[in-house]
């Protein structure tokens, strides 16, 4: 190392004491024996020491000095120890020493075609949920297509436009603060799955409004899509969400019930068509003229509960809840939710089992016992706003009444 570079510069004189204390000597004399291969341990543990080993090593003219220095700046991520390497080596180049230095791979060809960029949201009790795909522009911005696609029925809405990255971060940021939706990376080619398959169920349902996706679909690939097939197709779950091990972890359905105090499960409540039936039953058992004691209604309600559990979670309906579950797993896991997007693919696969009905499962009978009972209390809740101005009275009101007036005479 020359003493007028140290002198000029303080961090190399800094080094230089430094490399003193570790026993590293000017190279004057001991270039043959010297050990280069044992400086790689000092690399890194002091910065102004790095500065002073590659200054260092600049003297130390052999091929071997040369191609330590050759590999080192390969990994020099510091523009200021980078500028040192290279000084050294054109030093020992001047000195007619030369080092093996890898090729640089083949520049970037502008005709490789930009990858695209998937996003998926959490799916609400509808099975509706939000699938983005975005494609750098070549002439800048982003290409943005926007779908709603429902599990079951199909796509929903479509849109088609060039947006800017910075309105890209914009829709982000304002669906989490306004609507508490927040979006997943996620693999674009199941993103782009989960669009034509909902664009080919909407349009086996005649639906016109989606009829502008193949055409939108274009600015973002060249290539046209397969048909899709739901029943190969799976949902990319990463490492940590491991199929056959959570399949043999009988804990994690036992448990399965902890999904409901996720934020996006308590949206997972039945429509009121579709708690309908199961609302009537109970409320016809509870209106019949013969008075039930309070355990016989309660068996009552839970034979209904018990026959919406069967038929809610079986069949194809039961497959199509597998299909979300499974989904969730995956915006589970994006979210670092690990536990919950075990227990929601352990139900997943168990409903995905023949013959499966989500009897004997907590979430399944947990969410059928909370939609219908949100239901039939706000059914109840009608009622009494209605039969307040009414004067009909319906036999069970009649026959609780006078078991009412019957309690009252023996008192």
């Amino acid at each position: 190392m020359a003493k007028k570079s140290a002198k000029r510069d303080p961090r190399l004189a800094q080094g230089k004491k430094v490399l003193e204390e570790w026993g590293i000597q000017p190279p004057a004399g001991q270039a043959s024996s010297l050990d280069i291969a044992s400086l790689h341990e000092r690399i890194g543990q002091n910065a102004d020491a790095d500065l002073a080993l590659a200054a260092f090593l600049g003297a130390v003219q052999t091929a071997e000095s040369a191609q330590f220095l050759v590999s080192w700046i390969e990994q020099a991520t510091d523009k200021r120890l980078h500028k040192e390497i290279s000084r050294a080596l054109y030093r020992l180049s001047q000195k007619g020493i030369q080092a093996d230095r890898p090729q640089k791979g083949a520049g970037k060809s502008i005709l490789t075609p930009i990858e695209p960029e998937g996003y998926l949201s959490a799916m609400d009790g509808r099975g509706d949920r939000l699938v983005w795909i975005v494609k750098s522009r070549l002439g800048g911005g982003l290409h943005f297509l926007s779908t709603l696609i429902n599990e079951s029925e199909g796509m929903r809405y479509i849109e088609g436009t060039e947006i800017s990255r910075k309105t890209l971060r914009q829709a982000l940021q304002d669906l989490s603060d306004n609507r508490g939706v927040t979006m997943i990376e996620a693999p674009w080619q199941y993103c782009d799955f989960l669009m034509q398959e909902g664009y080919e169920r909407a349009r086996a349902q005649d639906k016109k409004e989606v009829e502008s996706y193949p055409a939108a679909r274009s600015f973002v690939f060249t290539a046209p899509a397969e048909r899709a097939n739901v029943l190969t197709q799976t949902v990319p779950l990463p490492d940590s969400v491991d199929r056959h091990a959570i399949a043999a972890d009988e804990n994690l359905l036992v448990t399965s019930i902890q999904l409901a105090e996720e934020p996006e499960m308590q949206r997972w409540v039945f429509d009121a068509e579709q708690a309908k039936p199961y609302v009537e039953k109970i409320s016809s058992a509870q209106e019949s003229p013969l008075v039930l004691n309070q355990h016989q209604q309660k068996d009552r309600v839970n034979d209904v509960i018990k026959q919406a559990v069967a038929e809610v979670f079986s069949g194809e309906s039961g497959q199509v809840y597998a299909r979300r579950l499974e989904e969730m797993a995956l915006y589970f896991a994006a979210t670092g939710r690990l536990e919950s997007a075990q227990r929601a693919l352990a139900v997943s696969l168990a409903l995905q089992k023949e013959g499966a009905s989500g009897s004997g499962i907590p979430f399944c009978e947990g969410l059928v016992q909370q939609s219908i009972g949100l239901h039939y209390t706000e059914e109840k809740q009608h009622q009494q706003e209605e039969s307040k101005g009414s004067l009909i009275m319906k036999p069970s009101e009649f026959a609780a009444q006078a078991q009412q007036a019957q309690r009252q005479r023996r008192v």
